[in-house]
């Protein structure tokens, strides 16, 4: 098993399960009783495919229907989806519509997700979640699903929410318990597709709209996104909570369209000979990339030389050439070759601390990928 983090924004890559590779595929019509119905199966293959021709809302143009609802008010009186869509005459268009005035004013509500008597306040139905959800025009994610159910519905667009549960880099090594996240399913022409315009909306850290959160392809989602109920995935072969916890958070399409995957090393955690040797291969359909490696703990000059700190005292005595030796760091793991054959990245490297416990491959600037390591 070979997982991924960013610690920026996390990206994209398969995962391994008893030494066969198994493929993510797409399915558009899951059941909705729970009868045999869902089309799960579970198909091996020898090599891992990421798919990436998903007919989605990249191949179509919204800009002017995103322009048109970004001036959309909001009256008490509105019959608020109507008004929203009534310029529109498709329920792909319609559905965006929604997303977009979601997205555009109501934003993430910190100081309900802190507070127990708001929530007892506001969680007394789902209809009172969504008239607190528009008279604060701020939400968290139950409240964010919830009213774009119910717009959805108002428009006789069958749309669902789903609870389940989320990972972002900071805890994508947690296997949780208890669902911590809600989201959409939406149906179009007979086929579902998945929003969460929770994680879409603008806030005080993204002044803009994530549109990669609209109608995202299920094997991009399911890296960060695990539903209670498997078959809301929209993944043919389905995928185990368990196979969920193993792989990473990935919430970037960047990595997606430059189609990256490691193929060494295949596991998270993985053992180091007494040289230090190391040896990873990328696959990508850009081989311009900027590959850096970054060893942690990593160490300084003085914590190498079991150097004490000076004193505040005896720091100011010191030359500036002084304190940048003492507070040099002395990188834990050193790039020894850089190779490119065809679509292949392949790197050899060399551990130069016996105190790293992980290295990160960073890509581009951004960390895609933390592998434990085991010193012999």
């Amino acid at each position: 098993m070979i997982w991924l983090s960013n610690k920026n924004n996390i990206k994209s890559f398969g995962y391994k399960l008893n030494q066969k590779f198994t493929t993510f595929n797409y399915h558009t019509n899951p059941s909705l009783d729970g009868t045999n119905n869902l089309y799960i199966h579970q198909s091996y293959i020898l090599i891992f495919l990421l798919f990436i021709g998903f007919i989605s809302h990249a191949q179509y143009d919204f800009a002017e229907i995103d322009k048109h609802v970004a001036n959309i008010g909001f009256n008490p009186k509105d019959k608020l989806a109507e008004k929203i869509t009534s310029e529109f005459t498709t329920d792909l268009e319609k559905v965006r519509a929604l997303f977009v005035w979601i997205t555009n004013n109501i934003t993430y509500d910190f100081e309900l997700l802190e507070s127990k008597k708001l929530k007892q306040e506001f969680y007394i139905s789902q209809d009172s979640v969504i008239d607190k959800t528009l008279e604060r025009k701020k939400a968290i994610c139950s409240g964010y699903s919830l009213f774009f159910k119910k717009l959805c519905n108002d428009l006789d667009i069958q749309g669902e929410v789903v609870n389940g549960y989320s990972k972002q880099w900071f805890d994508s090594s947690i296997s949780k318990n208890v669902p911590d996240h809600a989201w959409n399913a939406v149906k179009i022409d007979e086929k579902w597709f998945l929003i969460d315009t929770t994680w879409a909306s603008k806030n005080e850290d993204n002044t803009e709209r994530d549109d990669f959160w609209f109608m995202t392809n299920p094997e991009s989602f399911v890296y960060s996104h695990y539903p209670e109920d498997e078959k809301w995935t929209l993944l043919e072969n389905g995928l185990t909570k368990e196979d969920f916890d193993q792989l990473p958070s990935i919430t970037d399409r960047s990595f997606f369209e430059d189609e990256i995957k490691i193929l060494i090393p295949d596991k998270k955690i993985i053992d180091v000979e007494k040289d230090r040797i190391i040896k990873i291969e990328l696959g990508t359909n850009n081989t311009e990339l900027e590959i850096l490696l970054r060893g942690y703990p990593y160490e300084t000059y003085a914590s190498k030389n079991n150097l004490e700190f000076p004193s505040d005292e005896e720091y100011a005595k010191l030359t500036s050439e002084e304190r940048n030796k003492h507070n040099k760091v002395i990188p834990s793991i050193e790039i020894i070759k850089t190779e490119i054959k065809f679509n292949k990245i392949l790197i050899k490297a060399r551990l130069t601390s016996e105190n790293i416990k992980e290295f990160e491959i960073v890509v581009q600037g951004i960390d895609i990928a933390t592998i434990k390591v085991n010193l012999k």
